[in-house]
């Protein structure tokens, strides 16, 4: 279960103000402010454990999830593919894509979400991560408030302690200047 921290109360998802949107770590991308605590906390170890950590996406405004969903989604009928009513009508996936949220339902939306990558490569695009990589983050990112919400999307990861910042996140700011 997803708790989402005080500092978002009474803001509605995909519209968080620009101040509230902090530096989570990796490189370009920001989250909530707690949220991106934890980020930068979880990819100081992961560094450590010797992972390039990198993201395909954090914060999403609602522009951009609508955006998404619709390149994701379809209204024209596809016989056997999952659906999801948005709008008042039946969208259906479109083949070789993974699943989006209905747009403002997202935790993507709220700042708490990361889609984590990796660089493997020595090129500017990120990669998939790793198998490697995803068992570190099964074992250890729970530890930084961490939770893997959606089955089948092993570098999803969404910050779930809410305003109850994890130890390990403390003791990393703890270290920091």
């Amino acid at each position: 279960m997803t708790r989402s921290p005080s500092e978002l109360n009474g803001i509605a998802n995909g519209k968080l103000p620009p101040r509230l949107l902090k530096d989570c770590g990796i490189k370009g991308f920001k989250m909530s402010p707690t949220a991106a605590r934890a980020m930068r906390a979880l990819v100081d170890a992961a560094t450590a454990a010797g992972f390039q950590v990198r993201a395909t996406g954090t914060y999403r405004s609602y522009e951009r999830q609508v955006a998404l969903f619709k390149a994701r989604y379809t209204t024209d009928p596809l016989p056997g593919r999952p659906w999801k009513v948005w709008e008042g009508q039946r969208w259906y996936q479109r083949p070789r894509t993974a699943q989006a949220a209905r747009p403002g339902t997202s935790n993507h939306g709220l700042g708490l979400s990361a889609d984590l990558a990796e660089e493997l490569d020595g090129d500017p695009q990120p990669e998939s991560i790793s198998a490697r990589f995803s068992r570190w983050l099964v074992k250890n990112a729970g530890t930084y408030g961490f939770i893997a919400e959606v089955p089948g999307e092993p570098w999803h990861w969404t910050y779930s302690t809410g305003d109850k910042i994890p130890q390990a996140v403390l003791d990393f700011e703890a270290r920091i200047p």
